[in-house]
């Protein structure tokens, strides 16, 4: 049993209280039915392959499948099945691509029934089927499937002749969650992508899907298009959410022309998209056209008539500057919906700058009708989103008179009576802080100490703020005249593993007056209190002007 994983001696364990059945009464209750290939993980497993287990299986029933290789298609036509591997509840980032304690489909896993789970395998081309060109398919029926800690890795290669695809949702399947799957190495020599919804053609939308904490890695195309995601169907899909994704290298070989890298391709009609919190790298157009130049993107909108529903922010766009775009729009679609504009703000364009050459900064290009003011000053998500910050304003805080400004000395040190906030290392102790910040030019200084934590944090520099009103969400945003800011810059983070210098986000809100239900929140690359939602004071005030 030596370096055996948990999970196997649980498998056994459950063996030798009689839980393994090799065959099924009709009508009886939820079962879980247990697969070895060769009868050496699980001695006692009722089955030594995925399909003979499937001609059991009834809905509701859970197959674990123990460690080991499986050369075999499988095809899922039963509702509500669980599908567990032997890494199944365990994150792919500390696992071994087909190693020895990993559950190892040779082949396709299709999903024809609803409410199916797929968790914990690794998955790649079948040796024996050449053309095999996805990893796992989810077809029409296959609505609230579940597929997470996947490692999908090596489907296709740049001789097939048809698009390469990890995770295909084909022709509408409803309320899929691909979630936390490791998706790597696919190749093909027309399109490749690491996850696929719709085709072309379809008619059927896929709606509410969430994409979300995947790694997508290392996706080339010979001839055409090299996708991280990509969502392309004539039919239109609201409650799509990209978010918290890694999506690196990207490469469209291509002839000349031909080629292109599009990291999120919303080449269909996606109302209310939201795509936040993804960080994006290294997207390559290698033979770019002769007359448009590079088509390398981070996020692009094309055919998508609906694309100024979208909202995309607090995204880092780590791209060649001024080669590749963040975020696109096809002249197409600026022309036939000139007034529509994409919701950009608060993302990392690679500059502190922002985007360029439309925009003021030298990071990653940025096209027309995309919004793309205010910006994040650096990398989410301790950057602030301050970029661009231009009107003239002024925010204070701390434990004075309201209006009053805090006082610091000459060295920045808080000389004032600070206020108090809550402590996320401890809600009964207590983090004192005095700021003030004004535009423009951007000026003030902060300091904030968290006694329980023992983390004091010291502006070096001050960004913004910015101002807006509040919104519906936000703490007080049915108090008349009430106001929410950002703050943002550098700072001196001390604590007691050593000092280091950061970037910070401070989020307040001024709900009025006497002060009382104005906020607080503080956020460092190492520290947070108060976020993403601000603490209400203890006492002392917020103050925002403009």
């Amino acid at each position: 049993m030596k370096n055996r994983p948990l999970f196997l001696i649980g498998v056994l364990a459950a063996a030798l209280l009689g839980l393994v059945m090799v065959a099924k009464i009709p009508g009886a209750a939820a079962a879980t039915l247990v697969v070895d290939n060769d009868g050496l993980q699980c001695p006692l497993a009722g089955y030594t392959s995925i399909n003979a287990a499937l001609l059991d299986a009834s809905p509701g029933d859970t197959i674990m499948v123990c460690a080991g290789t499986y050369p075999e298609d499988v095809v899922i036509n039963i509702v509500s099945l669980t599908l567990r591997g032997a890494q199944a509840g365990f994150p792919t980032g500390a696992r071994m691509f087909m190693g020895a304690s990993e559950s190892t489909v040779q082949g396709l896993i299709t999903v024809q029934a609803a409410n199916v789970t797929i968790d914990g395998f690794s998955l790649t081309n079948s040796l024996t089927n050449l053309a095999q060109n996805n990893g796992i398919l989810v077809k029409t029926a296959g609505n609230t499937a579940f597929i997470t800690n996947n490692i999908i890795s090596a489907v296709g290669s740049l001789t097939l002749a048809s698009n390469a695809q990890g995770i295909y949702l084909e022709n509408g399947p409803d309320d899929v969650r691909i979630v936390a799957n490791d998706i790597s190495k696919i190749q093909s020599f027309p399109s490749a992508k690491g996850i696929y919804i719709g085709d072309t053609t379809a008619t059927n939308a896929s709606q509410n899907v969430l994409i979300s904490g995947n790694s997508i890695t290392n996706i080339t195309s010979g001839d055409r298009g090299a996708y991280g995601i990509q969502v392309n169907n004539r039919a239109g899909q609201p409650g799509l959410v990209i978010s918290n994704n890694t999506i690196d290298t990207l490469t469209g070989l291509g002839s000349l022309g031909r080629g292109w890298a599009h990291a999120i391709g919303l080449e269909g009609d996606t109302l209310d998209v939201l795509v936040v919190g993804n960080d994006i790298s290294n997207i390559f157009d290698l033979v770019p056209n002769p007359m448009f130049g590079p088509d390398a993107i981070a996020v692009f909108f094309e055919d998508n008539p609906s694309f100024g529903t979208a909202r995309v922010n607090q995204n880092n766009f780590d791209v060649t500057p001024l080669v590749a775009y963040g975020i696109a729009v096809h002249p197409a679609l600026i022309m036939a919906f000139p007034n529509s504009i994409v919701d950009g703000t608060c993302n990392w364009w690679g500059d502190r700058n922002g985007p360029g050459p439309m925009g003021p900064g030298a990071g990653a290009k940025v096209s027309s009708n995309v919004d793309f003011n205010p910006w994040l000053i650096a990398r989410a998500p301790a950057g602030a989103c301050v970029g661009g910050a231009s009107a003239p304003a002024k925010v204070t805080g701390g434990g004075q008179i309201p209006g009053d400004d805090p006082l610091f000395s000459p060295l920045g040190d808080l000389l004032s009576v600070p206020a108090l906030i809550p402590s996320l290392a401890d809600p009964n102790a207590q983090a004192t802080f005095g700021f003030v910040a004004k535009c423009c030019p951007a000026t003030g200084n902060l300091e904030y100490n968290d006694h329980q934590a023992d983390v004091r944090i010291k502006a070096q520099s001050i960004d913004g703020p910015v101002i807006r009103s509040q919104r519906p969400g936000d703490s007080c945003p049915t108090i008349p005249g009430s106001k929410h800011a950002t703050i943002g810059g550098r700072a001196t983070v001390i604590s007691s593993t050593g000092t280091e210098t950061e970037d910070f986000t401070v989020e307040v809100d001024d709900c009025g007056e006497p002060g009382t239900a104005d906020r607080f929140g503080i956020k460092t690359e190492s520290y947070s209190n108060g976020w993403p939602i601000p603490s209400t004071l203890t006492g002392g005030n917020i103050q925002i002007k403009n």
